[in-house]
């Protein structure tokens, strides 16, 4: 059995290796036709970048100044200017995002410093405010113990209470 089916294959030996070759060539043009399609992809991504980034792509020469005066030509070799813009936008990007973070980082400091000086006004105006309190009740309680009962009112009361309103005391 096994050698009537290896004397059926040797007789479509043609027919296989014409299968087999058929076979390879369509791998490679699967391969050869996903590999245009990368090349075109990648020169389309190229072209945007380069286009987004404000330089040709393609290489050329330019005619500049050197710092003698003297004019001088200026080759470049494809995606030279292209690169090298790129690399300035991405200095820029990294320069400015550094000092963002530092005037970020400077501007919470002066607010927490800001927070911390109102928590201290405002501790030292409630301290007053009690003291105050406490020196209007000490007037009051005084008024009230006076023994003629007139409930006649001092200096010391107008003060207490211009310390109550947050007023200055009167002056003489």
């Amino acid at each position: 059995m096994i050698a009537a089916a290896l004397a059926k294959l040797a007789r479509a030996r043609e027919w296989l290796t014409l299968l087999a070759l058929g076979a390879a060539a369509a791998w490679i043009y699967v391969q050869w036709a996903e590999a245009d399609r990368e090349r075109d992809r990648y020169a389309q991504w190229v072209e945007v970048t380069c286009a987004g980034a404000g330089a040709p792509y393609a290489g050329g020469s330019e005619q500049r100044t050197d710092t003698s005066g003297k004019a001088v030509t200026v080759t470049f070799a494809d995606g030279q200017r292209c690169r090298t813009a790129i690399n300035l936008a991405v200095a820029f990007k990294g320069e400015t995002d550094r000092a963002t973070a530092e005037r970020l980082a400077r501007a919470m400091l002066e607010h927490d410093g800001k927070l911390l000086a109102d928590a201290r006004h405002a501790r030292v105006a409630a301290e007053a405010a009690k003291a105050a309190t406490e020196r209007m009740e000490i007037a009051n309680a005084e008024v009230e113990a006076q023994a003629d009962g007139t409930g006649r009112v001092d200096r010391a009361w107008f003060a207490a209470l211009n310390d109550v309103a947050g007023l200055r005391a009167p002056s003489r």
